[in-house]
């Protein structure tokens, strides 16, 4: 994964880190320093922040491994200054999943709270004299135990994507439609998510990252529940593309620039003589190749070999946020076994625009339809 340090995997599941957890580090160490803290007083809390992040792994699995029960993979945890991220393949939709999906997360810091509350049974009178000004080997674990409830607690507030905003959403979705209950739950998260901005200007910095995270996650994960709404009932063979432009295997990366160069396509789909689609090729694989490889290599040995076609009947909501379209990719669409045209990421988007504008599309279509 790019700018990640991989740390290793738990249960098949790969652990990164992002580069930019080293800024905390760095600033943890230099607040240190300006502080006037000793090289051993600083080690305790650059150890105690790197404890806090593993008990933020185990957070983040809590989730992966409860959406593993209900079928859904977890492609990777990725840990960032502000916490971590367990990215799935998929998530839940059913509201009962999502809720349990959710909390999983929390539960798994009041967990690692209670048992550390067993390990060293602080009194009342310690935990309100506790020093908290600096990290020692006194309060060490004290100190882990107090931010993991905070941590538990601070992650239930119904901040929308963060987990108690996704709780929210899945109580909702109980009631509501999904997209109703996300527009609610993402405009809650807005509000909180800009108190977060204001407290962090004058009390932590941090906040103001959390804010922003939480902001720019809630739009873009609004915007595709909205466009899935949009794609309900419609399927991969109602917009497959018939008209495409395609090159012959055999003609050579020069001859393929000059085709890029005479006209505005910027995909193609690689046939054989007999016109058989073989695979897939772009306008950005055109050009790397020119520049690494010689000039007369025909394109069968650039081109994306087609590994799998998506069947004519799958439903658009499932292709939409499929991997299968990262970078754009052509897919070839099947039907009865053959091969009835491609579709990629551009061609659903404008027809999201299409049936943004025209909400009767289907019927308009039909109705048009030449018999």
């Amino acid at each position: 994964m790019k700018s990640s340090l991989y740390l290793g995997q738990f249960s098949k599941i790969k652990i990164f880190v992002h580069w930019t957890f080293l800024i905390l580090i760095v600033y943890i160490v230099y607040a240190g320093i300006s502080a006037g803290l000793t090289m051993n007083a600083i080690g305790w809390h650059v150890l105690f922040i790197s404890t806090i992040f593993v008990c933020v792994i185990f957070h983040e699995l809590g989730h992966a491994l409860t959406g593993r029960k209900f079928g859904f993979k977890t492609k990777n945890i990725v840990l960032l200054p502000i916490g971590g991220v367990a990215r799935f393949e998929k998530l839940p939709e059913n509201p009962k999943q999502e809720f349990l999906v959710a909390i999983a997360g929390p539960m798994v810091n009041f967990v690692i709270a209670a048992i550390l509350y067993v390990i060293i049974q602080p009194s009342v009178d310690y935990i309100l004299s506790l020093d908290i000004s600096s990290i020692n080997a006194t309060n060490f674990m004290v100190m882990l135990w107090i931010v993991n409830i905070s941590l538990g607690i601070f992650n239930l507030i119904p901040a929308f994507p963060m987990d108690g905003g996704r709780i929210f959403r899945a109580l909702l979705a109980m009631y509501l439609p999904r997209e109703k209950a996300t527009q609610i739950a993402a405009s809650v998260g807005f509000v909180l998510a800009t108190g977060f901005i204001f407290f962090g200007l004058f009390y932590n910095p941090f906040l103001i990252l959390i804010g922003a995270f939480i902001i720019l996650s809630a739009s873009s994960e609004t915007s595709i529940v909205k466009a899935q709404a949009l794609l309900n009932g419609h399927s991969v063979g109602e917009i497959v593309m018939t008209d495409f432009a395609s090159l012959d295997q055999s003609i050579s990366i020069a001859e393929a620039s000059e085709v890029v160069l005479n006209g505005q396509s910027s995909n193609f789909v690689i046939t054989s003589s007999e016109h058989n689609i073989l695979g897939t090729l772009d306008r950005n694989q055109i050009i790397k190749s020119l520049s690494s490889m010689d000039h007369r290599t025909p394109l069968a040995q650039v081109m994306t070999k087609i590994t799998q076609t998506v069947p004519a009947e799958t439903p658009l909501r499932e292709l939409y946020i499929s991997p299968l379209l990262r970078n754009n990719a052509m897919l070839p669409v099947s039907e009865d076994g053959k091969i009835i045209g491609v579709i990629n990421l551009e061609n659903i988007i404008e027809f999201l625009a299409i049936k943004q504008a025209t909400p009767q599309w289907k019927s308009l279509v039909q109705r048009n339809r030449p018999t």
